[in-house]
């Protein structure tokens, strides 16, 4: 099966299990012209013990979003006024 995920949490472990195993994780990122590299997270050789999570959240594997601040406000903003807006309206 094949599936894409931003959670980052099933990089993680579920009662001392992880979620998913380390071969079975691959990464997607686009580079400067728009092409998408895909790489597996084996190519960083990590240890068992290590947080995947939060060394993903870190930048160690790449692939990780890059948000401009100013879209960032822009998608809040936006999301504050939607939900302000009355059904009847």
């Amino acid at each position: 099966m094949v599936f894409s995920s931003h959670d980052t949490t099933l990089l993680g472990k579920i009662q001392g299990e992880e979620v998913l195993r380390r071969d079975s994780i691959w990464f997607t990122e686009k580079d400067d012209h728009g092409a998408t590299e895909l790489f597996p997270l084996t190519d960083f050789k990590p240890r068992r013990d290590e947080n995947r999570e939060r060394r993903y959240l870190a930048g160690r594997y790449g692939a990780v979003p890059i948000i401009s601040d100013s879209l960032f406000a822009a998608a809040v903003v936006a999301r504050r006024e939607a939900e302000n807006v009355s059904p009847e309206s």
